[in-house]
């Protein structure tokens, strides 16, 4: 439901009504070809929202886009012209006729002849002239005033316009590095999936510690594609082996959809150094020295206690089924005696 407001685009008045206009969605890929049709009739343009500005498109009853980009996307609203009915106003002229004297009603005309002075004369000369002016501007025709009419638009429908693209970059890259292992992270907006849904991830990395620069790009270290090639949607993170131990290393990643591959992100980080036997000794060291032998003893004896106490018990557990066995084996003698 759309509030009365009015946007002045180039001169002319677009009113939006408090009716329900129509909304419709349309989608297709970016470099595509889309028409949207407008269920108006009449002189229509096309508007598109641009917050609180809008911008005229196009105008007529389908609205065709040619390879379009992300920056089509957006709602296009379908203006149509009201009918509205052409009126003329004319001018009119009213005059009111000037009352007469009572000395004009008494005086006679032969004794206002004869006794009426020069300049009463002049006057009253000067009183018809500007009565027979009055009555000729009444017996003028009226001229008709044309009103100049306003071009009103009417909107009428709502369109949303959605450009389908390849996926977006993965975000919170990073990797957690050892020696000869690591992990590698990431996190992935879905809103980021370009339309589509992501079918896959795919990453790779690659060696670029290098003892000389290399003098172009056919010298460097060929990436290696981490297992499985088709890292499943839902997948935030893999495991690498075999790594060097002080080794930089580039990691970069990307999404699939539809369209093909997305925006690729990459991170470098440097493995952990390979610890030597001095360094090994150097942390082990400490521990030695405050270790207790006796804690040692103790906790020996407390695991050769248990297996002794294991071992009783199942050879308890195995004479009693050889005694019970026995016993079965006996009483069951006589009876086959008895028989024969």
């Amino acid at each position: 439901m759309w509030t009365m407001e009015r946007i002045d685009v180039y001169d002319i008045l677009l009113t939006v009504l408090s009716i329900t206009i129509k909304y419709n969605e349309y989608a297709t890929d970016k470099g595509g070809n889309i028409s949207i049709p407008c269920i108006a009739q009449g002189n229509i343009m096309w508007v598109k929202e641009h917050g609180s500005n809008s911008t005229i498109i196009q105008t007529g009853r389908i609205l065709v886009l040619r390879n379009v980009s992300t920056s089509d996307s957006g709602i296009y609203v379908c203006f149509a012209t009201v009918p509205l009915t052409t009126t003329t106003t004319s001018t009119t002229t009213t005059t009111t006729a000037r009352p007469t004297t009572a000395r004009e009603l008494t005086m006679p005309a032969k004794a206002a002849e004869a006794t009426t002075s020069a300049p009463q004369q002049e006057q009253e000369q000067e009183l018809e002239k500007e009565q027979e002016q009055e009555r000729e501007r009444e017996l003028e025709p009226t001229q008709p005033v044309e009103v100049e009419e306003e071009q009103e638009y009417r909107a009428y429908q709502r369109s949303k316009l959605t450009v389908r693209t390849t996926p977006g970059p993965v975000t919170q890259l990073y990797f957690k590095a050892s020696t000869i292992l690591g992990f590698l992270i990431w996190r992935f907006n879905k809103t980021q999936s370009g339309g589509y849904p992501v079918r896959s991830f795919t990453a790779e990395y690659r060696n670029i510690s290098y003892r000389q620069p290399p003098y172009n790009a056919s010298f460097e270290h060929a990436w290696s594609r981490m297992d499985p090639i088709n890292i499943a949607p839902n997948v935030r993170q893999m495991e690498v082996y075999r790594l060097a131990p002080n080794t930089t290393y580039e990691f970069r990643i990307w999404a699939n959809n539809e369209l093909g591959s997305g925006t690729v992100v990459t991170t470098n980080v440097t493995t952990l150094p390979e610890t030597k036997e001095e360094d090994l000794i150097r942390l082990i060291k400490p521990d030695l020295d405050n270790f207790d032998p006796r804690i040692w003893i103790v906790a020996v004896s407390i695991v050769l206690g248990t297996l002794v106490i294991l071992a009783i018990g199942l050879c308890i557990v195995l004479s009693k089924e050889c005694y019970q066995a026995t016993q079965m084996g006996t009483a069951n003698s006589p009876t086959t005696i008895a028989n024969n």
